[in-house]
């Protein structure tokens, strides 16, 4: 079981850190080059939904981005 968990971890940590690396790589392109996404505008969506719930939205965000380090 112990092994079976730390292989999900492990997956799970690919993924987060491959898609971490594309959102930078799109903030980036959006700065330099006219591109059809708008990572940054997406980005600041997400931030304003969980800042319009309220101050649960507002601990949802902090928990949130304690998930990402």
């Amino acid at each position: 079981m112990k092994s079976a968990l730390s292989n999900v971890n492990g997956w799970l940590g690919g993924i987060v850190g491959l898609l971490k690396t594309v959102i930078v790589f799109f903030v980036f392109a959006g700065i330099l080059w006219p591109t059809g996404i708008n990572a940054i505008g997406g980005i600041m969506s997400l931030i304003s939904t969980f800042i319009g719930g309220g101050l649960a939205g507002l601990l949802a965000l902090v928990v949130f981005v304690s998930f990402m380090d």
